[in-house]
C-alpha cells in the first residue's frame, strides 16, 4: 500500500513538472517565474521562459512576415484641398476719352425767293452763331450773302448785300459787337448748287456767317 502511494507521488510529480515546463514555455515571464506546492513538496523556480529553438524562431519570423504583408495600412486622414483663389474680375477697358469739342466756324441761313427778311429758323441759327463767336473769342466775322440765278447780276448783287446786312443786324441785336462784323454780297457768282440762269434754287438763297480764325491764345488752348 505504501509502495503504491509512493509510485503515485512519483507519477504526480512528473505530471506537475511537465505542466510547469509547458507553462514556462507558453506563459509570459511574469507568470512563469515561480511555482510552489507544499502538499507535494515541490518548489520550482523556472525563472524566465526558455530560449526558443531555431525552428520556433523561423516559424515566428515567418508568421510576423505574413502578418506584416497582410496588414492593410490605415488610410490617411482626409485633408480638404485649399479653396481656389477668387477669379479676378474681367478687365473692363476705360471708356475712350471724349474728343475735344469742335465749335462750328460756319453757320448758314436761308431766305425766301427775292427776300432778305429773316425767318424764325434763321434767327435761331444766328443766335447759335453769336454764342459760338463768344466762346471762341472771334474778333473778325464775315457775313456773305448769296442769291439764285433769277434776275440780273446788278439786282442780285444788291439783294445778296441786303441779306448779309440783315444777318449782321440780328447779330448786333443778340448783343454782339457790330464793329467785328463785315458784310459781303456775292450775287449768284458762288452758288451752293450749280444751275443754269433763271433757276429758283432755294439752297442758293442764303447767307453764310464765317467766324474766322480764333485768336492765337484760343488756338493754343485747343
Amino acid at each position: 500500500m505504501v509502495a503504491l502511494l509512493c509510485k503515485r507521488k512519483r507519477v504526480m510529480k512528473k505530471a506537475i513538472l511537465s505542466v510547469l515546463l509547458l507553462s514556462a514555455v507558453c506563459a509570459s515571464p511574469a507568470s512563469a517565474n515561480y511555482f510552489s506546492n507544499p502538499q507535494l513538496g515541490v518548489n520550482l523556480n523556472v525563472g524566465s521562459a526558455p530560449n526558443p529553438t531555431p525552428m520556433q524562431l523561423r516559424l515566428l519570423n515567418e508568421s510576423r512576415s505574413v502578418i506584416a504583408e497582410n496588414v492593410v495600412p490605415a488610410a490617411p486622414a482626409y485633408v480638404p484641398p485649399p479653396p481656389a483663389p477668387p477669379i479676378p474680375p474681367a478687365y473692363v477697358p476705360p471708356p475712350p476719352a471724349a474728343p475735344p469739342a469742335v465749335t462750328a466756324r460756319d453757320f448758314m441761313v436761308f431766305f425766301d425767293f427775292d427776300r432778305s427778311t429773316l425767318s424764325p429758323d434763321a434767327r435761331t441759327i444766328i443766335a447759335k452763331a453769336v454764342d459760338a463767336a463768344r466762346q471762341t473769342g472771334s474778333v473778325h466775322i464775315v457775313v456773305t450773302g448769296h442769291t439764285d440765278t433769277v434776275g440780273s447780276l446788278r439786282y442780285n448783287q444788291a439783294l445778296s448785300q441786303r441779306r448779309a446786312t440783315a444777318v449782321k443786324r440780328e447779330m448786333i441785336r443778340d448783343g454782339f459787337d457790330g464793329t467785328m462784323i463785315a458784310t459781303v454780297g456775292r450775287n449768284f457768282s458762288e452758288p451752293l448748287i450749280s444751275t443754269g440762269p433763271g433757276v429758283r434754287e432755294p439752297e442758293n438763297r442764303r447767307a453764310v456767317i464765317d467766324l474766322g480764325t480764333p485768336p492765337i491764345a484760343m488756338l493754343e488752348m485747343e
